[in-house]
């Protein structure tokens, strides 16, 4: 990392030089406040993060250096380190309200220096951290906006045909069963928004209780035979005897079911297999979905369970895809202590799988 020395002393100027050197660090050092601000306002540079600046120099010194530097937009957030000989109160008001972030007296100490500079850089990170999840906020409302702005067009405009148009009964029904597929699609594109939103806030609450997963699977296979029939595909099924029953939050794994099914009937084409087995995998309930589908690159793989990951691959019948939905699931199984993964070839179809762990399994049914 960059660290800018201004420092009218040449030799104090040469020490800083050599220990922040010593550290892993890559100084510019200047001797006067307005050298440094020349080489701030650069363009085309990477700017220094970190920055010791001498209270006391000619030209500018580093009290005005520090104001500059925060009060310039257009600069990312500098961690600004003053050296001093000043130490009355009046004194660090001052410099707290040119904007700096730290003082060290002079003479420096070099692990007091060294210290100082380990607490800058962790707040440069939260600093990092902090504009990472407002950039994913905003991808997250933009996301949003979009999948909601296009169901919602359709909508207006049907409705609008419907309210204004004479219209024979067919085509009501028609316009009628369009609005309604769109409205379902948009409460699933809200519930994901709302599910991952939930889980990101770390507000995410499992309601665990003994339940059966051959039945939950079963059950969930019956929900999506409707959509495969639809693209003439076929759901079998591989469940050991006897059932498995152990403590998982059923509602919530039904929701993971439910994700891993619909994606290999949605992006598989027709006339396909879809897969769903169980087995016991040493202490792990070990849930997968296999289908034909065109299968995923091994170099897109680990983007695959990412929040919004779309990587190119299109529905086969026209669904409509959040991209929420495997970051959904991943949250999910890893809340319940479990694992996902993936084994794919391009052309062979996919494997999505699932364990839970069964550290708490309660009973067998036969």
């Amino acid at each position: 990392m960059k660290i800018l020395i201004a420092e009218d002393a040449m030799t104090s100027r040469i020490v800083l030089e050599e220990w922040v050197t010593s550290w892993g660090y890559e100084p510019i050092a200047v001797p006067d406040g307005q050298v440094g601000w020349e080489i701030l306002t650069q363009e085309e540079t990477e700017l220094p993060r970190l920055a010791l600046l001498d209270w006391m120099m000619p030209n500018m010194d580093g009290l005005e250096l520090c104001q500059r530097i925060k009060n310039t937009e257009k600069l990312p957030f500098i961690y600004v380190i003053l050296l001093t000989s000043k130490n009355s109160k009046e004194d660090i008001v001052t410099g707290l309200d040119a904007g700096a972030d730290d003082f060290l007296s002079k003479p420096v100490q070099p692990e007091e220096l060294r210290s100082r500079l380990n607490v800058g850089n962790r707040i440069l990170g939260y600093q990092q951290k902090l504009l990472e999840l407002d950039e994913e906020k905003n991808k997250f409302l933009g996301m949003a906006a979009h999948d909601l702005r296009n169901p919602l067009s359709s909508i207006m405009g049907f409705s609008q045909l419907l309210l204004n148009t004479p219209l024979d009964e067919a085509s009501r029904k028609e316009f009628l069963g369009i609005i309604h597929q769109v409205s379902q699609e948009m409460l699933i594109t809200v519930n994901d928004l709302l599910d991952i939103s939930v889980i990101e806030s770390g507000k995410f609450d499992l309601r665990i209780h003994d339940a059966n997963l051959n039945d939950l699977i079963r059950y969930r296979v019956r929900l999506n035979c409707r959509n495969a029939q639809q693209k003439e595909m076929s759901i079998e099924m591989d469940l050991p005897k006897p059932d498995l029953v152990f403590t998982f939050d059923q509602e919530r794994i039904g929701q993971v079911l439910d994700n891993l099914i619909s994606n290999a009937i949605k992006y598989a084409p027709p006339k396909t297999q879809v897969q769903v087995s169980l087995k016991t995998v040493g202490d792990y309930a070990e849930v997968s979905v296999t289908d034909e589908g065109p299968g995923i690159a091994p170099d897109k793989q680990h983007r695959l369970f990412g929040t919004f990951a779309k990587l190119g691959s299109k529905p086969t019948g026209g669904e409509k895809s959040t991209g929420l939905g495997l970051a959904i699931v991943k949250k999910i199984v890893e809340t319940h202590g479990g694992q996902v993964g993936l084994d794919s070839q391009v052309g062979k179809g996919c494997r999505f799988f699932i364990r839970l762990p069964l550290s708490v399994a309660t009973s067998l049914k036969a």
